[in-house]
Order: C-alpha cells, then sequence, then structure tokens
C-alpha cells in the first residue's frame, strides 16, 4: 500500500512538474536605434584623464580626434545606466570629451570612457547641459585610444 502511495504521489509530482506551460508570445525585437546625423564635432578634452583629473595613468593613450568621435558614434548601441555604471566601469579609465552638432540643429557633449568603450551623451540646451543623458557602448572601440606600447587595461 506505501508502495502506491508513493508511486501515484511521483505520478502527480511529475505530471506536475512536466506540464506544459503555455509558450511565452514572442517578443518584439528590440530595435537598434540609432545616433542621428552629426554636422560637426569639437574636441572639447582631447588629452585623456583619469576621472580624478589625473593625465599620468593615460600617458600611453593619444588624443581624441574627430574620428574617433564618428567611428564611436557609429558603431555605438545604448546601454543602460546599470550596465554603464557597474558592468562596464573601469576604474582609472582615461576619459575625453567633445561637443556633438547633430544636423537637425541639436547639441550634445559626450564623454568618452577608453578602455571601457563606453560613453554617457548628454544633450545641450540654452548652453547647459541637462540632467538626463543616454550610456552607449562601443566593444570594438573600447582601447580605441591605446598606443602600441600600452598594457591592457585590468
Amino acid at each position: 500500500m506505501a508502495l502506491k502511495i508513493c508511486t501515484c504521489a511521483a505520478i502527480f509530482l511529475t505530471a506536475h512538474l512536466c506540464h506544459a506551460q503555455p509558450p511565452e508570445k514572442p517578443r518584439a525585437a528590440s530595435k537598434i536605434q540609432t545616433i542621428a546625423p552629426i554636422a560637426s564635432v569639437e574636441i572639447t578634452r582631447a588629452i585623456p584623464e583619469t576621472a580624478g583629473g589625473d593625465i599620468a595613468p593615460c600617458a600611453s593613450v593619444r588624443p581624441l580626434t574627430e574620428s574617433d568621435v564618428r567611428r564611436f558614434l557609429t558603431h555605438a548601441r545604448p546601454i543602460t545606466p546599470r550596465a554603464a555604471l557597474h558592468d562596464e566601469f573601469l576604474v582609472g579609465d582615461c576619459y575625453t570629451e567633445a561637443r556633438i552638432r547633430f544636423q537637425d540643429g541639436r547639441t550634445a557633449s559626450l564623454g568618452i570612457a577608453n578602455d571601457a568603450g563606453t560613453a554617457l551623451l548628454t544633450p545641450i540646451a540654452q548652453g547647459k547641459e541637462q540632467a538626463q543623458g543616454r550610456y552607449f557602448r562601443c566593444r570594438q572601440c573600447a582601447g580605441m585610444l591605446d598606443l602600441p606600447d600600452r598594457l591592457p587595461a585590468n
């Protein structure tokens, strides 16, 4: 009798665990948001420095150029603030900045973290940066300013 009860319990438990759930509706593919066409790029901080303003750790990183900014923005994809500040954040990264004017007349500030390949694009309105910016990641741009003799980032 005990064997029958155990067998029945096992069958019911298996049926419950293996019961097919209705399939989830497929999610719409997230659109890849591209950045608006660029009219001009002004480099505002070409010489890389750490967040603390130290230039020494960035001695083997070359200055930022307009073509670097255009390359970054061409290949960058949006990421969440958590991804930028937690998953992709590198302490001691070398930062550069540029001001971007888009063909539609909008202006934004772009701060690029070289080693991480991340950036913060912050809209500028009436000459002031807005509080909310958007984070971007360009995997193939990580370390794009490194000179050939620079050691890989830790």
